[in-house]
């Protein structure tokens, strides 16, 4: 009876829901840095909240459980420092928890009456070492200092040990190793190290919506940058004395010309670069080496340069005062041939050339983003030894001008200037006033190391203007029987990061067999640094 009836019903359709916008909102762990935290790019319309269940996304420690929640992560690591004429070398990580809960008894904890942290690293380091900061009683050791505090060069006069970020790390202050590993190991193992944290940007448990893949690729750059990176840290390794010739010669011949690297080749091959003070030329007819030879005119054996290569040698000094024995004794300038062999085996050198320009010219290295020039020059003499404009040798100090000159243009090219020195030999661990003179001159002139390579004898250390003045480094391939004081010795395992020097490790040797250096026992290790260590420290005070 009414078939149109249907044109008159109603049509009911569910309205589709409009999306709720997902609230960007933040919330981080109290354990976080202050200094991750600060970093943080929030997308826009992004804003921090004070509790967690307030919070879309959540900034906290790393945790197994939450795979298919991370958005970015980080990594902080921080180090446990020392001043640098400190003896010890590290600590349990027991000890330090035992430190920071205030809890220390007799032979436990730190040695050291005051602990540094910086403003806003505590809670994160109470966290990172499982301890409880509300079952605390260590007031009276922590103390706070300001977030600069770590950048003076400055040498520190407090009685006190420091835990601080990687990438705040100076020379001035030794890093310690935390249950045997230091975050400048070489290679480092990150997953058995004490005081480093990954953080990780996670979306909150609460959260079902899905997000946009826009805001995912805003979030995965939004955590700064780890403050450790390996791609930006360089290792040096500088070496005193190398001649080889007589005693050391003779083993190389009877023993094998790599004898000498039995021990320490891999020590010294493990950096990034490797210098070798190298102060006697090849020459072809070099004849075999006699043990007994009283005189002072050296050559080497071409051969022997497979015990530089057996080192990883990259960089050769030549401030040398034997680079002319050759010429001296068989009238042959033998410095082409030593320089053409270097170039051949991918060396690079400095401070020695065929002619004054060449001998006084920089060596330039750019590695990982450091930017490391090293210049160099003969004090000692002989006049026989020195570069002349169109002779070969090496480059003369003469009054140090042109040196500190060229230091302050490396300087203002944005370049580390290391300078060594074939300086005025003598046998006592203490620096002369006219050595002390002329290396704080030229740190002063914006050097950030400074070494005196003439020393038979590991001389005292100290930091003036900057940088690290060290007046000789003693022996590394050579021999001087009878001479005990010449036998133990230092290497130095600098590191570079974001092209600052941050740290120096010192490696100490012993010299066996007249040839054969070897790593130092720890109480062998103990009573050489406490002596060098009690020199050095007058040598400061008396500044």
């Amino acid at each position: 009876l009414f078939p149109y009836t249907t044109l008159f019903r109603s049509s009911t359709q569910t309205p589709t829901p409009t999306p709720v916008p997902l609230a960007l909102t933040f919330w981080a762990d109290p354990s976080l840095p202050d200094d991750v935290r600060h970093q943080v790019s929030l997308p826009p319309g992004g804003s921090w909240v004070d509790k967690r269940d307030q919070a879309t996304f959540i900034l906290v420690p790393k945790a197994n459980n939450a795979d298919g929640k991370v958005l970015a992560e980080t990594v902080w690591t921080y180090a446990l420092v020392a001043p640098f004429l400190t003896v010890q070398d590290g600590v349990d990580s027991i000890d330090l928890q035992t430190t920071l809960s205030g809890k220390v008894q007799e032979g436990a904890g730190l040695p050291v009456p005051n602990l540094l942290v910086r403003e806003g690293d505590t809670t994160a380091l109470f966290q990172m070492l499982g301890v409880s900061p509300s079952a605390t009683d260590s007031a009276s050791m922590l103390q706070s200092v300001p977030g600069d505090y770590f950048q003076q060069e400055s040498y520190p006069e407090d009685p006190a040990w420091a835990i601080v970020p990687f990438d705040q790390l100076t020379p001035t202050w030794k890093v310690l190793s935390v249950d045997g590993v230091s975050p400048l190991d070489i290679p480092y193992t990150p997953e058995t190290y004490a005081l480093q944290q990954t953080y990780q940007l996670q979306l909150n448990d609460t959260v079902t919506q899905p997000l946009d893949e826009n805001l995912k690729v805003q979030l995965a750059g939004a955590l700064p940058a780890p403050n450790r990176d390996q791609a930006q840290l360089t290792s040096l390794v500088m070496t005193g004395v190398t001649a080889m010739t007589r005693d050391t010669a003779f083993a190389m011949y009877t023993e094998g010309v790599t004898y000498p690297a039995t021990e320490i080749g891999g020590v010294l091959s493990s950096a990034d670069l490797t210098h070798i003070s190298n102060e006697v030329s090849f020459f072809e007819d070099c004849p075999i080496p006699n043990p007994d030879y009283a005189g002072f005119i050296f050559c080497s054996d071409p051969a022997y340069m497979e015990l530089l290569k057996a080192v990883g040698a990259d960089i050769i000094e030549l401030t040398g005062n034997h680079n002319n024995d050759v010429r001296a004794l068989y009238k042959v300038d033998s410095v082409p041939y030593t320089l053409d062999l270097y170039r051949k085996n991918g060396m690079q050198w400095y401070a020695g050339g065929t002619d004054l320009a060449s001998a006084q010219a920089p060596l330039l290295i750019e590695n990982k983003g450091n930017k490391l020039a090293f210049i160099g020059c003969n004090s000692y003499g002989p006049d026989m030894a020195w570069a002349r404009e169109n002779s070969s040798g090496a480059a003369p100090c003469g009054d140090f001008v042109w040196l500190m000159d060229s230091i302050r243009d490396l300087k203002a090219q944005g370049y580390l200037p290391i300078v060594t020195f074939q300086y005025q030999e003598d046998y006592y661990r203490t620096a002369t006033s006219s050595a002390k003179h002329d290396f704080r001159m030229v740190a002063d002139s914006g050097a950030v190391i400074v070494n005196g390579s003439q020393s038979h004898v590991s001389k005292v250390m100290e930091f003036y203007g900057g940088a690290l003045v060290t007046y000789g480094l003693g022996n590394l391939f050579f021999d001087q029987p009878g001479y005990y004081i010449t036998y133990p010795s230092i290497i130095q395992r600098h590191f570079f990061y974001n092209n600052k020097h941050i740290s120096t490790q010192l490696i100490t040797i012993v010299v066996e067999e007249t040839a054969k250096p070897r790593l130092m026992t720890d109480i062998e290790r103990q009573a050489f640094l406490e002596e060098l260590f009690t020199e050095s420290e007058a040598l400061r005070r008396a500044q």
